[in-house]
């Protein structure tokens, strides 16, 4: 259920659960209940869950259905459209290649890459063009599943606009003008399909390692549509993580960094992991179960550039914390240190 923690300073850490159909559909007075709901979880924890988003139970078991379609292949068939540039991050990475983090310098790269890898393969996936920009970098499509590429692209282009219906919630919520965000079009976000393969659970009791090592993410906002089988947690304030449990029917949503560069700090983008929740049954030979989630990662345009919002600054009580950036840019350099 939604998390409530108090904080050493009395101030709520709260992952609220937020019905989106009052925004969407809603009176005035519930529009306004909703934004400062989202703006709650967004100002403490960084993260909420969305229910009432548009995106029915059936379309979503039907995506994760390819998904799993999609993982069911041979390695050697994924491995040949491998994810090996983060400039255009497309395509499949396999078990162990990815570790996720928040370590700039060589050295504290050096030493996490020394620890256990992630214990997880992904696929991401970019737009197609009709909807957005032609693009240099394009998906390539396993010929062995037929209708995935449709399915994935129309799933693409509904997490997109609900992202803009979000993003548009938050506008109100930062005081400005709803189609702030909207400028936002070029199609640079990433539709990421994870699976976690059943694992030992010996493996998983050694130092470091985890399905996906403590970070941030990039961009704007992450939708996370996750199975039942939990496994995320979020970093409270005092060093400790936090079980996100899932929550039928909601999807979780998080600040991110470009988001939070963004709102001068206003925003939080908070780091997560994922490990074997310990809830989850373990198998008669010793294994957890495996589990499935798709992400899909909102960006910027990646050639714009974002300056800090004007309500979230003030040059005597509230000064600017960041220069202006390069979504393109910051987004990249952020993907080195993974791979």
């Amino acid at each position: 259920m939604p998390s409530k923690i108090e904080d050493p300073v009395n101030r709520p850490f709260t992952i609220p659960l937020v019905d989106f159909s009052k925004y969407l559909h809603g009176a005035p007075m519930e529009q306004d209940e909703c934004i400062q709901t989202i703006m709650s979880g967004f100002t403490t924890s960084g993260f909420l869950y969305l229910t009432n988003s548009g995106i029915s139970v059936e379309e979503l078991d039907s995506v994760f259905a390819e998904s799993k379609a999609y993982f069911d292949q041979p390695v050697s068939e994924k491995a040949k459209f491998p994810n090996d540039n983060p400039h255009v991050n497309r395509g499949y990475s396999g078990m162990g290649v990815e570790k996720v983090s928040n370590v700039f310098d060589p050295n504290g790269i050096d030493q996490l890459r020394k620890q256990e890898p992630d214990v997880k393969e992904s696929l991401e996936i970019g737009s197609e063009p009709g909807h957005y920009p032609v693009k240099n970098d394009v998906n390539v499509w396993p010929s062995s599943l037929p209708g995935f590429k449709e399915k994935m692209s129309w799933f693409y282009k509904r997490c997109d606009d609900l992202h803009q219906d979000l993003l548009e919630a938050i506008a109100l919520g930062l005081g400005i003008k709803k189609d702030f965000f909207r400028g936002i079009k070029n199609g640079d976000h990433v539709l990421r399909l994870l699976h976690y393969p059943s694992v030992e659970k010996s493996y998983m009791e050694k130092e470091g390692a985890v399905r996906i090592g403590s970070h941030t993410d990039y961009g704007t906002v992450t939708l996370l549509f996750q199975d039942g089988t939990g496994g995320l947690q979020v970093q409270y304030p005092d060093g400790n993580f936090y079980d996100v449990d899932p929550v039928p029917g909601a999807i979780v949503i998080n600040c991110c960094d470009l988001l939070q560069i963004w709102t001068n700090d206003v925003l939080k983008s908070t780091h997560h992991r994922v490990r074997s929740p310990t809830k989850v049954p373990v198998t008669p030979d010793g294994k957890y179960a495996p589990r499935y989630s798709i992400a899909f990662f909102c960006h910027p345009d990646h050639d714009s550039t974002i300056d800090i919002i004007e309500t979230c600054w003030d040059p005597l009580t509230n000064p600017k914390k960041y220069e202006p950036t390069v979504p393109g840019e910051w987004i990249a350099n952020r993907l080195k240190i993974s791979y």
